[in-house]
Parts: C-alpha cells; structure tokens; sequence
C-alpha cells in the first residue's frame, strides 16, 4: 500500500503544471525576490506575545515607558520599582470574538528592603474544548481517543525591580513556559530584561526591554511517540518534531508628559494630564511594528486611551486603516489606608479576526 501511494505521488509530481491547472489542481507557486517568506508562525510558545493588561493594550501595546502597576511585570519589568506598597492584578482577555479563547493573567508584586521590589506573575491561554477528529471517525465521535480536546499554555515568572538612582530603573525576571494537548507537550526557559529612564526632559521617560530570551523546546508525548494502528494495539513511532525557539521580543519606548506635571511638554495642571508614547518593537518572528498611544487621565482618577499598531505583515493589503486600532478607559477609586482600586477595559479592532477584549482589576498602594 505504502509503495502505491508513493508511486502515485511520483506520478503526479512529473505532470505538468498545465495538465494539473487544466485539471483544477491550484496555482503553481514559484519562488519570487520580492516577496519573501516570513518568520511568521516559526516560533513556539507564541501566547507569550499576547500582551496583558487593558492599560497597555487600551494602547494598543505602547507601554514600555510607562509600565506601571503589577501589569509592568510583562511590559517591562523595571515598571515594577514604581510599586510602593503590596499589589496584585487579574486580566482577563477574550480573544478574537465570541470563539471561546480565553487568556488570563495574575500577578503581584511586594516591595522589600533595600528598594527593591519582586514579583510573580502567571500567565495561562486555553482554546475551549475543539472537536477532535480521527483517521478512522473523520466526522468526530472516536471513543479511544475522546470526543474532545483542548489547546493550553502556562507561563509563570519571578521578577525583581529596583531604582538605582532617582532617575534610571531596572528589572529582569525568570519564567517557565509550557503548551499543548493533552500528550504532546514542549516547554521553554526564558528571561525577561528590562529598563526606564527619565531624562528631565519635558517629562521625558526613555524604555527599552527584551522579553522571552530563553531556550528552545519541542513537542513530545505520547501522541507524537506512539502511533494507533485499529485494533491491534500501537506501534511505538518517533514523531521528529523539531525544536522551537521563544518569540524573543525587543521594546523600545518613549514616552513624553504633555500636559500634567510640572515639567510636562505643554502645560502643567493639577487636574488633567495627558501623555504620549511612542514605541518600536522588534520581535524574531515579525518585521519591526510601530505603536502609537495616547491617554488622558482626569485627577488621575478617569482615564480615557486610545492607540494604534501597524502590523506590517506581509500581503495583508485588503485589511482596512483600523486594524491594531485599540481604545478603553479605566476608573481608579481610592480606598482607606493609602490603598486604590483600578478597573479598566479596552477593545481592539482585529479585523478577519473580530476583536479583542480586555477587562482588568488592580489593587494596590
């Protein structure tokens, strides 16, 4: 059976290419220079790049140089230096419409003596229960294997922040990563760097981070090393998978007080502060994406964001000028003991992919 089909292929692959589009086999694909392949889908563990947080991504992911709260923690981890007294942080994203994809991150952070400030932060994302199809039960329904199963990922990170003068913070952390279906699963090992500066300048704050540099993994388990052969049991196979490496992620930001403080680009006001980032990020699997993002905070208590990604990926001409266009708000309430209570919430517009929601609760000093 195996050398049939074998023969056949080699059949096929000696037509011509006319005969098959003649026959309704497709397009040939030829190589062509001007439109290279991309590193798009080579990475694993790529839920790491899914930023977290409605405060960022309200702006669309520009928030390097302002990663404050617990939610620093992913963004950049010299954020977490800022943090004043215990804090803890939930989000909960749901992803691209009504399709059940769920992506949750806590965290929380403790300063400590000597200045400096740890955190821990889990990240998990989970695709709901898909149908799971076979071989011998293509319609689904197979009762050796399970009617159905589901995609998983967990991250969990220690972090440290700490200001070194008045002026310059940074923080790096560890984190261990998995992800798969049930049998098959790889795991990662990275490190996340980060630092801010303010430069005195018309309120002027300069970041830049590195994020899940770390070491490759590959898929193994059961449903890659055996293989089901009906009723007479499983021959052990050796699936081959290769290694992958983390979606190692590079943020420059910078970030400029507009209105607000006192040394603000504008004007300064007790009331309303406004702010103004912009970043570059360079990720091994993209090309280089800029952010823009905006936002408006009223006594530091309503706040009003918008921002926006350009993606820059490949033959991707037909999505229209708001995709990556993200906006939310938040309500910050003071509580007793110098403590306050943040919600927050944001949208992106994801075109083909529906859209993205994010919904935040922070407690803090």
């Amino acid at each position: 059976m195996r050398r049939a089909f074998t023969l056949v292929v080699a059949a096929l692959a000696m037509l011509p290419s006319e005969h098959l589009l003649a026959q309704g086999a497709g397009t040939v694909l030829l190589p062509d220079p001007s439109n290279p392949t991309t590193r798009v889908g080579t990475r694993g563990a790529n839920f790491l790049e899914i930023g977290v947080g409605a405060r960022g991504q309200a702006m669309a992911g520009a928030y390097a140089s302002v990663a404050e709260g617990v939610t620093a923690l992913y963004w950049n981890p010299a954020g977490i230096a800022e943090i004043e007294g215990p804090s803890a942080a939930i989000t909960i994203t749901k992803l691209y419409g009504d399709l059940g994809i769920n992506h949750t991150f806590a965290g929380a952070a403790m300063p400590i003596g000597g200045g400096g400030v740890f955190g821990l932060a889990i990240t998990s994302l989970s695709s709901g229960d898909i149908e799971r199809t076979t071989e011998a039960f293509p319609d689904g329904g197979d009762p050796t294997f399970g009617r159905t199963f589901s995609y998983t990922a967990t991250a969990a990170g220690l972090y440290y922040g700490r200001r070194l003068t008045d002026r310059l913070n940074i923080g790096f952390g560890v984190k261990y990563a998995s992800e798969g279906i049930d049998n098959a699963q790889a795991h990662y090992v990275g490190v996340d760097i980060g630092t801010m500066f303010r430069t005195g300048l018309y309120g002027t704050r300069i970041a830049a981070s590195l994020s899940n540099l770390g070491t490759s993994g590959r898929f193994q388990g059961a449903a890659i090393d055996t293989f089901m052969v009906g009723n007479n049991g499983t021959v052990p196979f050796q699936g081959g998978t290769s290694s992958l490496q983390m979606p190692t992620l590079f943020r420059f930001s910078i970030r400029s007080d507009m209105v607000g403080a006192s040394d603000a680009l504008l004007s300064t006001n007790k009331d309303h502060d406004l702010m103004a980032i912009a970043e570059a990020d360079n990720a091994i699997d993209t090309d280089i994406q800029l952010t823009l993002g905006v936002q408006y905070s009223f006594r530091n208590m309503l706040f009003a964001r918008i921002g926006k990604k350009w993606y820059n990926e490949k033959q991707t001409a037909f999505r229209s000028a708001s995709y990556g266009l993200s906006f939310g708000g938040g309500v910050r309430l003071p509580l007793s003991g110098g403590r306050g209570f943040d919600f927050d919430y944001a949208y992106t517009n994801m075109g083909e992919l529906n859209n993205v929601q994010v919904f935040s609760l922070e407690l803090g000093f």
